[in-house]
């Protein structure tokens, strides 16, 4: 296991739809004694509600995202929107198309960014956090010294998401379909005037097509550990 983690960090998880990250963040959280802070379940659940209440204006997006209250859920280790466990509900492809849209509002980043601050710089004087999403090491917490950004092949990312799909029962759906969202996501995400998705300069990229989920959190694992003991922590 090598040096004991200590309470009081965080750690910058940023990528493109499909790479892995959320699977990877989850089981780092869990290897780092820590909690997990999903950004992309805060803008799925603006997304759900926009659904939900058959909302689609740049104004009504921003209010929703003033009205969610988030939680952290220590036995899903998920984030709890007003209080509830959304689980699949964000997960779905009319959600995941959405959410992409709404996170280019200005204003809904800006009340969504400022809660992820709170919350991650609050969870942290008690454990790691794990924060994971599009512009953690560039937006959000710029100057955290652990960042990564998670990729992989589109071919790959899709048919991970396919089979997720496939699991969770969705029909329907095909491979073709997923790489023309993806790619079409990828372009919204990196092309949006606020706050797109890129790579920061001092986050280390990890190619996940061809590592397993458990070699991807032993990289980031020992790399942590490995950084507290050159500088001491």
């Amino acid at each position: 296991m090598g040096k004991k983690i200590k309470s009081g960090f965080i750690v910058a998880i940023d990528g493109p739809a499909g790479a892995g990250k959320s699977t990877v963040s989850r089981l780092l959280a869990l290897e780092l004694n820590g909690r997990l802070l999903d950004t992309g379940a805060m803008y799925r659940s603006v997304a759900y509600f926009a659904v939900k209440e058959n909302v689609s204006t740049a104004k009504g997006f921003s209010k929703i995202a003033r009205q969610l209250n988030f939680d952290y859920d220590s036995k899903n280790q998920s984030i709890l929107v007003n209080g509830q466990e959304m689980g699949n509900r964000l997960r779905t492809q009319q959600v995941s198309a959405l959410a992409s849209k709404v996170s280019a509002f200005k204003g809904v980043r800006q009340t969504l960014t400022l809660c992820q601050r709170k919350l991650g710089k609050t969870w942290a004087k008690t454990a790691p956090v794990v924060v994971e999403g599009r512009d953690i090491g560039t937006v959000v917490f710029p100057r955290v010294d652990y960042k990564f950004f998670v990729t992989a092949d589109p071919k790959v990312r899709a048919e991970r998401r396919y089979q997720q799909l496939k699991k969770q029962g969705t029909k329907g759906v095909s491979l073709q379909a997923i790489l023309r969202s993806n790619m079409e996501r990828d372009k919204q995400d990196s092309s949006r005037k606020h706050a797109p998705l890129k790579c920061a300069e001092d986050a280390i990229v990890v190619d996940t097509s061809k590592m397993s989920i458990n070699q991807v959190v032993q990289f980031m694992s020992e790399h942590i550990r490995g950084r507290m003991s050159l500088v001491g922590d």
